[in-house]
Formats: C-alpha cells, sequence, structure tokens
C-alpha cells in the first residue's frame, strides 16, 4: 500500500486451505488500501443531490438511510464513469458492519484488526463457495460534515488507491457498513465509521483476476488461465505453500511470498 497514514494491508497466506478442491485461493484478487480518518474535503452538495440524506450525519439520517446514500453516490462515481452499478450483497454488508463496530469499540484503524484478523479471513464465508473471486476493502472515519456519506465518498475518491477499488470493473457487489462513533473514541452523535467490502465470485475457475487496487504482481489474464488445468493450479498451490512455509519474518511477508509465487508460476504454466 502506498502513503499518507494509509496502513499497509495485505492479504494473509491461505496456506491452510491452498489445496482445497473447492478454494483455488491462488485465484483470489489481492486488494486494496486503507484511508485517512478525517481529510479535510468538503461535501459537494451537487454531488449528493441525487442521494436522500447523504450530506447528513448517519445519527441524523438514520443508518439504514447512510449506507443507501452510500451505495447510491458509489454507483452514481461509477455510472459517471461507464460502469455497472455495485449490487449490495447480505455476507459483505455482515462483515462490513461488524468490522466498523471493531474499530470503534477497539479503538484501531487499519485492515488488519489488533488479533491479526485481515480481509481474506473476514471474507472466508463470501468466497467459500466460489472457485475465483475478487475483494476489496475501503475504510474510512470522520467527526461532524466529516463523517457524512457524501464527505467520505468524496475523500475515497481523492485518494487513487480507494478510487481504484469503487471504479474497479472486476467487483460486482459490495457491502456497505457505518457505526455511528469513531476509532479514536468520538461519540457516536458526532462521528461515523465507514467499511465498504467490494466483491466478485465465479463457481467455475475460467478466470483468475485481480482487484484493480493491487499492488502485487497480477496474476495470468483469463484467456490464459483456462489453459491451466485444475490439477496444476491445485500442484502449484501446494508447492508455493511450501516455499511461504520456509520463509521468514511475518504473515504478511510469507502472503506475499505465496501470491507471487502462484502469479509466477501461472504465467509459466500458461506459456
Amino acid at each position: 500500500m502506498r502513503r499518507n497514514h494509509r496502513i499497509p494491508a495485505g492479504p494473509t497466506a491461505p496456506l491452510a486451505n491452498a489445496s482445497h478442491p473447492r478454494r483455488h485461493r491462488l485465484c483470489l484478487g489481492v486488494l486494496l488500501t486503507a484511508l485517512l480518518a478525517s481529510l479535510t474535503l468538503s461535501a459537494s452538495p451537487a454531488q449528493a443531490a441525487a442521494c436522500s440524506g447523504a450530506n447528513l450525519l448517519p445519527a441524523l439520517a438514520s443508518i439504514p438511510a447512510a449506507k443507501a446514500a452510500t451505495l447510491c453516490l458509489l454507483n452514481g462515481e461509477r455510472s459517471a464513469n461507464g460502469l455497472a452499478p455495485l449490487t449490495s450483497e447480505p455476507t459483505l454488508e455482515a462483515v462490513a458492519t461488524t468490522y466498523s463496530q471493531s474499530m470503534v469499540t477497539k479503538r484501531f484503524f487499519g485492515h488488519v484488526s489488533p488479533a491479526g484478523q485481515t480481509i481474506r479471513e473476514r471474507l472466508a464465508a463470501y468466497a467459500d463457495s466460489a472457485s475465483v473471486w475478487s475483494t476489496g476493502e475501503n475504510l474510512a472515519w470522520g467527526e461532524g460534515v466529516l463523517g457524512t456519506p457524501a464527505s467520505i465518498v468524496k475523500n475515497w475518491m481523492a485518494s487513487p488507491s480507494h478510487r481504484a477499488n469503487i471504479l474497479s470493473a472486476d467487483f460486482t457487489e459490495v457491502g456497505v457498513g457505518i457505526v455511528g462513533g469513531s476509532p479514536s473514541g468520538s461519540l457516536p452523535t458526532v462521528a461515523a465509521t465507514y467499511t465498504t467490502e467490494f466483491g466478485a465470485r465465479e463457481t467455475s475457475a475460467t478466470a483468475v483476476r485481480a482487484s484493480a487496487s493491487s499492488a502485487e504482481p497480477q496474476p495470468v489474464s483469463s484467456s490464459q488461465a483456462k489453459r491451466v488445468s485444475a490439477k496444476k493450479k491445485q500442484s502449484i498451490s501446494k508447492r508455493c505453500h511450501r516455499i511461504a512455509k520456509r520463509t521468514k519474518g511475518s504473515k504478511k511477508l510469507r502472503t506475499k511470498r505465496y501470491d507471487r509465487c502462484v502469479s509466477k508460476a501461472l504465467r509459466a504454466a500458461s506459456r
């Protein structure tokens, strides 16, 4: 990930499940970047005019109304860039809401929780039935006018990595989780914490896709992936699993080693 208060967040190595026949986790697109809390951009009335409650704090508009306004604003940005709208997905929304609440309750802000839980672990249930999937996550919190849906989305759009998640053609679904309060202890009546979980799933391994906001090497394309058999993918996953386990350092470093190993091996196998 990149700068400006953004907290690095790489996917955790799915080593225990790497060889699971239903979970070709080597096909998972890598993600995301964290967003600043409380940026100084102000909300644009014109931007939010079409989305009811967009310029109100969630405590005033109600949380459901704030979620609807946030989704409306996200889809407005996608429409303006020629992209299909995101649809709300219950599992993603539940995960997003739980994570926002966790950041407020436990007073932290980042893609990895104090207990070490990562986005891959949080979204395991979402990806469980899929053979190919992509995920991404944007976070933010703000007080007063900086905590409205319009201000939060405008701040995300001002950040290249968060904008990339919002405008990624790879994503088709989203879950918006908003909770009153902030990781710094602000009262629920004056602040709000936002999590958006982006996703897309396929039920057959016909493509290998990656999030547009990934800073990691991209996996092979869909046309290339079709030439790599499921048996070969499983073999690659096992081999990269062994390599990652021998890597000294943090879980994040082992994850990066695993992802790079898989990406390189898939490219070689598809030639």
